[in-house]
Formats: C-alpha cells, sequence, structure tokens
C-alpha cells in the first residue's frame, strides 16, 4: 500500500522530525523514498544549494540505515522544485501516484514557518493522498530500536466516511507490527441539550447505555474482520466531546498515531475539516495519518 513515501523537508531541523517515521516506514514496506524541497523562488543560483542538502540528506539516510544493520536496498530520490511549496508537493504526489506524503506540522521555510494552516494545512486540505502529519519529535529509544509505531488509535463513528481509514492503518499496524486500537466516543449532549427537560436521569441513562452497546457491538464486528488477518487489535469507547476524547486517550494511553478519515471537496482553499479532525489536528502532539474519504 506504501510503495513510496515522499519527505517534504525545507533545510529546518524542525522539518526533519518526520525522518525516522519515514525511515520506519519505507523498511518495512520495502518502499522507494523521495526527499523532496520546494523553493518559492525561480530556479536561479540557490538550485545548487538545496540539490546539495538533499543529496547531504540522502546520504545521511543510507547511513543511518546501515548503521542500524538493515540489509535490504532502499530506494532514495531527491527533487527540487520551484514554485508554491502547497501547489507543488500536491502536483507532485498526483503525477508520480505517491502514496504517502509525510510533513512535520512546522518547520523554516524562509522567513514563514510551515506551520499547520499555512504550507502543511494547505496539503492536507487539498490533496487526496494519505498524509501522515508529525508534529513532535520521536523519542530517542524509540529511534534506535526502529519502533516508532507501536500502537495506533483508529477512531470510528459508524460511517463510510469514518471507516475509510481502516484499511490505511490495518496496513500499518500488520506491517509494523503495532496494535490496532478501535475507538469510539458516546455523545449525549446534543440529545440532553434537546430533550433534557423531558428526560428523567434513568431515561438519559438507559440511552447512554443503549448507544454503548450498539458502539460496542459495531467495533466488535469490525475488530472481527481485522483479527481474522491476525492483526493485534482491541476496543475502547469514551464518553463526551469527540475531539477531545481522542485527545485525552491518545496522550494517556501510549499512542503513537492517530489514524483518521477526512472529508471535503479537493482544491486549495475551498475544503474544510471535519470539526473532530481539524481540532485533532491542531491539538496534542501524537502524530496523525489522514486520509480523504469519498463521498458516503
Amino acid at each position: 500500500m506504501y510503495e513510496n513515501v515522499l519527505v517534504t523537508l525545507d533545510g529546518s531541523n524542525a522539518a526533519e522530525i518526520v525522518l525516522p517515521y519515514a525511515e520506519e516506514i519505507v523498511v518495512k514496506f520495502d518502499a522507494e523514498i523521495i526527499l523532496m524541497s520546494v523553493s518559492e523562488a525561480t530556479a536561479d543560483a540557490r538550485d545548487h544549494l538545496y540539490r546539495s542538502y538533499l543529496d547531504r540528506m540522502a546520504r545521511q539516510f543510507q547511513k543511518e540505515l546501515q548503521d542500524q544493520g538493515v540489509k535490504k536496498e532502499v530506494t532514495v530520490r531527491t527533487e527540487v522544485l520551484f514554485g508554491r511549496p502547497e501547489s507543488e508537493i500536491i502536483r507532485y504526489a498526483q503525477e508520480k501516484n505517491v502514496k504517502l506524503i509525510t510533513m512535520a506540522s512546522r518547520g523554516g521555510s524562509g522567513e514563514s514557518p510551515w506551520l499547520l494552516g499555512h504550507i502543511a494545512g494547505k496539503v492536507l486540505r487539498a490533496t487526496d493522498r494519505p498524509v501522515l502529519l508529525v508534529r513532535a519529535p520521536a523519542d530517542s529509544e524509540s529511534i534506535s530500536r526502529r519502533r516508532l509505531i507501536k500502537r495506533i488509535l483508529l477512531p470510528l463513528d459508524g460511517s463510510k466516511v469514518g471507516e475509510a481509514a481502516i484499511p490505511y492503518a490495518e496496513s500499518m499496524a500488520q506491517t509494523l507490527e503495532a496494535e490496532l486500537v478501535l475507538f469510539q466516543v458516546i455523545r449525549l449532549s446534543a440529545l440532553v441539550a434537546s430533550e433534557g427537560a423531558a428526560m428523567s436521569s434513568d431515561m438519559i441513562r438507559e440511552e447512554e447505555e443503549y448507544r454503548r452497546a450498539n458502539a460496542l457491538a459495531y467495533l466488535n464486528s469490525v475488530e472481527e474482520g481485522l483479527k481474522n488477518k491476525a492483526l493485534n487489535t482491541s476496543v475502547a469507547l469514551a464518553s463526551g466531546s469527540s475531539a477531545d476524547q481522542i485527545i485525552e486517550y491518545a496522550e494517556a494511553n501510549a499512542i503513537d498515531l492517530i489514524a483518521m478519515s477526512t472529508h471535503g471537496r479537493s482544491g486549495i482553499g475551498r475544503w474544510v475539516f471535519g470539526s473532530v479532525t481539524d481540532k485533532v489536528l491542531h491539538s496534542g502532539a501524537t502524530a496523525v495519518l489522514t486520509v480523504r474519504a469519498t463521498k458516503e
């Protein structure tokens, strides 16, 4: 599924925190890695600076693999493009059929950082490719053991849109030998707000139990299909605000990656994140894999 991985770099240490994640993925998936930098200036004498930087990063990448005893031959390509970074990243990923884009939530491209809502945000909004957004450096022990992704949280709401992330999270979990946690949040706030005056505490409790039973049955049905593929899975439920509960569960349970679907119209500036995914992307430090869903 992840035959090639695009890594966007701008020369900053902040942007390079994606490299250990990309390394783990390309080694386990036997994939090609593409290191890319984009200059907003037209091609000029600085072209060699970008190419020298990427060549150095490519050599460093190969050396780290050798030092760790990796026997597989990993193909590393470099690309220097010119234009608007978000447009060039999206165009290249489409034309070259990139299977996964990896980005840091911030970097140091020129005077303006790659903040979510700027370059990374625009790519997330417009591309139809899965995007791995890394928001904090991995710990040194995980990097040395090449075990950055050990537990994956997959929030589901029972919709086809939410299920779009399942095959991508499944592939990650299976190949990286990670645990896949199927997660659903029970929300009673809207019901209580609209009908609270007419509902007794017993009625509210019964409704919550009913919703929990339905949610658990749904998660168990999804888990059954995954266990048939010899995946290490578990299920978890929570009550409250969906985004808040996803973030809190990830932080409290050593989650290394949150896999979520997104939906909307393609095109820079025209696509708006679903509110839950949007809040998760802007909060916490856990890496997030976003997958574009088609219409339900």
